[in-house]
């Protein structure tokens, strides 16, 4: 192998190295970010189960008054 060829060789291997830092914090973030949103939609699940109870009981006390 040639010093050209490899340092083209060491020069693309160093980019693929770079790119791969950079994937793998992009997929740190997402990873991240989805353990955020999944939290935030148990919670919001949460609180729609407990409104819907409450409009249940809601509309059980407007019928027994009726």
């Amino acid at each position: 192998m040639t010093d050209q060829n490899f340092q083209k060789l060491e020069t693309e291997i160093k980019l693929l190295m770079k790119i791969s830092q950079q994937l793998k914090e992009s997929n740190d973030h997402l990873s991240k970010k989805n353990t955020s949103l999944l939290k935030e939609n148990s919670e919001l699940s949460n609180t729609i189960e407990e409104t819907k109870l409450k409009i249940i009981k809601v509309i059980k006390k407007i019928k027994e008054q009726s």
